[in-house]
């Protein structure tokens, strides 16, 4: 059974591209504002996507972004499971053979936002994983 269409998925916060979207820009933002650069953003595989790709200082960042409208389902962070870690390592290992980047050390991030009616907080775990 294929599930509710679109319109229907949007209305039970099941269709979380708009937010993951808006997530990114928000977190791209945030970094270039403490002076990474932002070297790829959204690179998907057949396993999943990296959300954002970022160096600093000879470091390649792999950011993993997670947006929440509240914290009835816990604190953004906790979304990053085990599970979605290695996932991520995965599609890094597949991005580091495709595109060869120079970079002298490797580190994944996290930045959770909380995006609620009062405002926005970011949080950013460095060496979250």
């Amino acid at each position: 059974m294929p599930g509710p269409p679109p319109e229907l998925r949007r209305g039970l916060g099941l269709n979380n591209r708009p937010s993951g979207k808006r997530g990114e820009r928000l977190a791209r933002r945030f970094l270039e504002e403490r002076g990474y650069t932002v070297v790829d953003q959204n690179y998907r595989t057949r396993h999943g996507e990296l959300d954002l790709v970022a160096s600093k200082d000879g470091t390649l960042v792999v950011v993993e972004v997670k947006l929440r409208r509240g914290t009835g389902f816990g604190d953004p962070l906790e979304a990053i499971t085990l599970r979605k870690q290695r996932t991520i390592r995965a599609i890094t290992e597949e991005y580091l053979l495709e595109k060869s980047p120079t970079f002298h050390t490797l580190r994944f991030d996290a930045i959770g936002i909380l995006a609620r009616s009062d405002g926005v907080r970011i949080s950013h775990v460095t060496d979250a994983f």
